[in-house]
């Protein structure tokens, strides 16, 4: 795209769109949960050629407002304290937050129920790490922040990153108390534990301790599960418990405003159109915009066309900001989560895979040794954004896999027979899992006696591979890696029976879109708060760059979506 195209001009999206002054425009494909805390993915590609769906001028469809809903169709005036838009983990934090500290609060919900997906949520200090022995003074923080935000070329909100660190183990002990007790309101009681993380030899890309679950509840009975939905429920009963109005099955359409205020918010409900104010704020908690290929083709057009599946909802909550003056990130391109879940299917944990990475010319390409996160990118610049990984029966003898999956749990696999016995599994299995909530992802694990005998099954090209695979088992024996300087401990293809899969990345959902200040205040484009709006999850704008990155393993939902929706319902609520 040239850059007539891509520049946002947002003084052009707000031409004659408030004209009456009273209800601002807003997004009509409605709003849904937060990306971290959301519905099953749509079906369909992401990133096909949006240029169809532009308007007159070059202009994307998203970039202009449709007109306001006439005051008379909308048939009921609700008021409130807070507003929230979106019963995504976000918006549920938000809502309670406010609703236990005495604040009137409304939440809308497209659908009929809240849905939960995933389950990592990462805190500092919270009494769990402390108990563990975990516990983070300001200094080491730094010392990782300043590792993390060098990944996010220093393009992030510093800010909001420490608000977080301030204020995550005081937000996730709020949670703890209530998960843990939540048959109190009709719901399950939950089992906290800590994740293991990936520690990388060389620490340099390892990741760092501090990721939370909540297990044992219907939905979360292990790893492959999705316990972020008992989470998602149980936070539902509360929010029922402490007065909040949780509207399933409405609509969010048109912000409201009164000159540049935000006041309140026009849904459409099953009986028409229903205006909500909000005389202390809307919060604007609507999930990703991975959907809307529009809006991946303007803002992250070099991911939109990488991967098969783009994300979870279409930015309605994105589009109502934008129309309202919001602007988008600093660095204008919001980061996708990209990750390579087929490492995760090898090692049963999320971390780097030590074997041999192949493209499609049966080359090496990179440094193998790699977080699931930035490994995922890597995989985009090879011919058909996609490479395989090869690997051998020794590999199963790798200490890292008698590792655990959570701090003080079992270990993944108690022998290297367990390995081999887990690995045929899923050469057996259907070549699909479902990972976390997050949709099937294609895994067809490869099987052979002999090397050549692998590559043949994976498709690559025979001579090239194999000379591949000589090249680096000498440099195994050796242990010096001559191509890349990966570290000595090097894993051999040499015994059979010998393995090999397919990697793409994986487009989970995007982060970001909307600015804002620390206080979570959305913002125009010459850093100016508009008054009475605000934003939680994964609409949050410059929180990352690049890309999502795993070394924090479940950052979004532990900053922008527990964090920073505990801290905002409080101060909405006047607590702080």
């Amino acid at each position: 795209m040239n850059n007539e195209k891509t520049s946002m001009d947002r003084r052009s999206f707000l031409k004659g769109a408030f004209a009456t002054g009273a209800v601002a425009t807003a997004a009509v494909t409605g709003v849904g949960t937060l990306a971290g805390c959301a519905a099953q993915p749509k079906e369909g590609k992401a990133g096909a050629s949006a240029s169809d769906s532009k308007a007159a001028g070059g202009a994307y469809e998203f970039e202009t407002a449709p007109d306001p809903i006439p005051e008379g169709d909308i048939k009921e005036t609700v008021d409130a304290d807070v507003v929230v838009i979106g019963a995504g983990f976000s918006g549920l934090c938000c809502a309670l937050a406010a609703a236990e500290n005495g604040a009137n609060v409304v939440m809308l919900e497209r659908m009929d129920h809240v849905i939960g997906r995933g389950g990592s949520i990462y805190a500092m200090n919270s009494k769990l790490t402390k108990e563990k022995g975990y516990e983070c003074s300001v200094e080491e923080v730094a010392q990782r922040y300043k590792r993390m935000m060098g990944y996010h070329s220093y393009r992030v909100d510093g800010r909001k990153w420490m608000l977080h660190f301030n204020r995550s183990g005081e937000a996730m002990d709020w949670l703890i108390d209530r998960m843990t007790t939540a048959s109190s309101v009709g719901g399950d009681d939950l089992t906290p534990v800590m994740e293991h993380w990936y520690e990388d030899p060389e620490n340099i890309n390892g990741e760092f301790p501090g990721t939370h679950e909540f297990l044992d509840g219907p939905n979360g009975k292990g790893p492959d599960d999705n316990p972020q939905q008992d989470v998602c429920a149980n936070m539902a009963l509360y929010c029922e418990k402490a007065g909040v109005d949780i509207r399933y099955e409405t609509e969010a359409q048109q912000l409201a405003k009164d000159g540049d205020k935000v006041v309140g918010v026009v849904a459409k409900g099953k009986d028409g159109y229903v205006r909500f104010n909000g005389k202390n704020g809307v919060v604007i908690a609507t999930g990703d915009f991975g959907q809307d290929k529009d809006m991946l083709e303007k803002f992250i057009p070099w991911a939109a066309h990488q991967t098969e599946f783009g994300g979870i909802w279409n930015g309605s909550g994105h589009k109502m900001a934008y129309w309202a003056g919001a602007a988008v990130d600093k660095s204008e391109t919001p980061a996708p989560m990209i990750f390579c879940f087929q490492w995760r299917s090898i090692t049963r944990q999320v971390r780097a895979f030590q074997g041999l990475m192949v493209n499609e010319d049966g080359r090496r390409y990179d440094n193998e040794d790699n977080v699931i996160s930035h490994g995922g990118l890597a995989l985009m610049h090879q011919k058909g954004n996609h490479a395989f990984a090869i690997w051998d029966d020794d590999y199963a003898n790798e200490p890292g896999w008698q590792n655990h999956r959570y701090v003080d749990g079992p270990k993944v696999f108690d022998t290297p027979d367990d390995v081999r016995a887990y690995w045929q599994t899923v050469v057996d299995g259907p070549g699909t899992i479902n990972m976390n909530g997050s949709g099937d992802i294609p895994v067809k694990m490869i099987k052979a006696d002999t090397v050549e005998e692998l590559v043949e099954k994976l498709g690559l090209p025979r001579d090239e591979t194999l000379k591949t695979i000589e090249a680096y088992n000498g440099y195994c024996d050796a242990g010096v890696d001559e191509e890349f300087g990966k570290r000595k401990e090097l894993l051999p293809i040499k015994k059979g029976p010998f393995y090999g899969i397919e990697c793409t990345p994986w487009f989970l959902s995007t982060t970001g879109g909307i600015r804002c200040n620390e206080d979570l205040q959305v913002m125009n484009a010459d850093d100016e708060v508009i008054d009475g709006l605000y934003c939680l999850g994964s609409t949050v704008g410059d929180m990352y760059t690049n890309c999502y990155s795993t070394h924090f393993p479940g950052h979004n939902l532990g900053g922008t979506c527990l964090t920073f929706g505990y801290v905002t319902g409080r101060k909405l609520a006047g607590a702080e």
